[in-house]
Parts: C-alpha cells; structure tokens; sequence
C-alpha cells in the first residue's frame, strides 16, 4: 500500500496556468496523493476553476480563504495535510508525471527525512535552463555536529527552493516549522527549509529535471523596496538562529552565524549595486535584526569571525585594515556611504 503524499498548491491570479498545473498533478504515476488546493483569496475564476476540480477528482480538496500570501496559503495547505510526506507546487509551474514517484521511492530507499530533485526552467518561448541547480545524484549524511557544515558547504544547493523537496510531515509537525511572511524574510523558502534541515540525518539527492518552473516573461515579482533586500535576509539569519536555539538544537555557533549574517549582509549590498547607501539600509532593521546585526559587527571586529572572513578572502594587510575600520564605523553608526563604494573597497 502506498503512503499517502500531500501536495500543496498555493493559487492567487493564475487563470491562464492554473489548470495545467493541476493537470501535472493529476497525471502522476504514483497516485496515492492528497491534492490540497488552496484559493488565496484570488479574484479571479480560480476559485470556482478549484471546485470543479474537485468534483472531477476525489483527491482533490479545496481551501478557500481570504488572501494573505504565498506562506499564509501554504501554511493553510500544511494545517489541513495529513499524509506521511508533503511537497508544495505552484500554481504557474507544471511537474513531470514521475516526479511524486521518484521522490517517493528515494526517500524511503535512502531512509531519508528528505528527497530533493533538479529543476527546469520554462517559458511560453522554449526551455530556458534544463538543470537549474548544480547538484548529483547523492545520499549525504548530516550528523549532528554537523549542521554547520550543512550550512557552510550545502546550503546554497539544497535551501533555495521548497518545490522540488518531499518532506516528512511528521517532523514539521513535531517542530510546528511553518512559511515566515514573505513581508519578513527575502526568500521564505530558504529559511523553511533551512530550519527543517536542523532534524535531517540523511538527505537524497536525484539529479532528474522534473520540476518545470514557469518564467512569466515581461512580468515583475512583487516590488522590494533596494533597502528591504538587508532587512530581510538580516532577518532571516536571525529568525534562524532563534528557531534552534527554541527547539533545542546542540548546534548554535556564534562565530558562523556571525559570519553568515555578515554574508547575508554583503550579498544584499551586490543586490542593491548602486542603489541606497549603507546605513540607509541598516536604519530599515527591526530593533530585533539591528540588534542581531550589531552583535555580528562586534564578532567580525573582536572575535575570531573577522578572521576567518578575511583569511578566506586572503585580504592583505591594507584591505584588512580597511576593513576593520569599515567595521568599527558601521558598529559606531558613521559608516555612511553609497553600496557602491562598499562594494569597490570591501
């Protein structure tokens, strides 16, 4: 008997894709699903589009609730799931009909608490990317001491998308892990799975393209304002870092988190290129993320995460100076320049 796999599909304003969409679910070789779709409010004929799915397929159950965004729709989609594995979909994107299976039949052949696989990006034009991540087919073993190396080495692979993953219900459900608002955190998902990778053992990597992620040419994602892009990924490191300091995770590092909101930080200023100057950025913080910030410039200016970052960059000793200095005045509030000049000096 097959597990059951809930698969949650958030839907706001998709007319045009919707049903494709859910075509791709529908078809799938493995059929043991609970297709959970959640109407976000949408203005549109989504929701009745919704129902009548819903009458053609017993899998499938609807949600309809008042619009609150990608993460309230998913969190809904999670509060109503009662399968052994969870995967999310969106709305706009299609899956090929052997995703589920794959996933499935790795992440129990592996013992795995988690099985990711590859992506392929598409438009109304063609193909525009056949492997979206760098990845090979893999089962990597996360002991405990080591989620910092998790982070380190593997977290620009295996935490930047939530739909191409099958999870465990179970442990979301034992550390109540839910989508942080997207108004709080750049890049929701990363944080979601950054947090669940806290409790995985063994994760399954299958390098099979079967999530087809739909560019919507000539349209623009929700606006950020250039200083909200800092804000947001200060937040999310230290939304991490009080997520295991909560559920008691053994694995708080000063020093790396130091290091990674740091980087986080850097990242966010290449994002902003010329636009904004550095404390206009930093006075968006939340008194919570300022204060987060301030303590990782006082750990890379007096701790040994400073070194550690300039011994990675082999800054010679003029640009550690500068750098050290460029520290200081930033924890002093006086660092007041375009990114621009961040970028040419750091």
């Amino acid at each position: 008997m097959q597990d059951l796999v809930s698969v949650i599909v958030p839907i706001y304003k998709v007319e045009d894709y919707l049903q494709s969409c859910v075509r791709s679910v529908r078809a799938q070789t493995y059929t043991a699903l609970e297709i959970l779709l959640v109407d976000d409010g949408s203005p549109d004929g989504c929701g009745a589009m919704c129902d009548r799915f819903a009458q053609e397929d017993a899998r499938i159950r609807v949600i309809h609730k008042e619009n609150g965004g990608l993460s309230s729709a998913r969190n809904a989609g999670l509060d109503a799931a009662s399968g052994k594995y969870v995967m999310f979909t969106d709305s706009d994107d299609r899956i090929e009909p052997e995703m589920v299976e794959t996933l499935v039949r790795a992440i129990e052949s592996a013992d795995a608490e988690i099985a990711t696989v590859n992506l392929k990006s598409v438009s109304v034009s063609g193909v525009k990317k056949v492997r979206v991540m760098d990845m090979r087919d893999a089962v990597l073993e996360f002991p405990e001491t080591d989620y910092m190396r998790i982070l380190r080495f593997y977290g620009p692979q295996i935490s930047i998308y939530s739909v191409n993953n099958l999870y465990r219900r179970d442990l979301i459900e034992r550390y109540a892990l839910r989508f942080q608002p997207t108004q709080q955190v750049l890049s929701e998902d990363q944080l979601f799975n950054l947090c669940y990778y806290a409790a995985v053992r063994r994760a399954v990597f299958v390098d099979k393209s079967l999530y087809l992620y739909q560019v919507r040419e000539g349209t623009l994602s929700r606006e950020i304002k250039p200083t909200d892009i800092l804000e947001r990924r200060i937040t999310l490191i230290a939304k991490l870092r009080e997520y295991l300091r909560m559920n008691g995770f053994p694995k708080q590092k000063e020093t790396f988190f130091a290091l990674r909101m740091w980087t986080y930080f850097a990242d966010g200023c290449m994002v902003l290129r010329s636009s904004g100057r550095i404390l206009e950025g930093i006075a968006q913080f939340s008194p919570e993320s300022r204060r987060a910030f301030r303590a990782c410039l006082r750990r890379m200016l007096f701790g040994e995460a400073g070194g550690i970052y300039m011994r990675e960059r082999k800054m010679d000793r003029k640009a550690r100076l500068y750098f050290r200095a460029m520290l200081l005045l930033m924890l002093l509030g006086r660092y007041d320049r375009p990114v621009r000049t961040y970028l040419a000096s750091e």
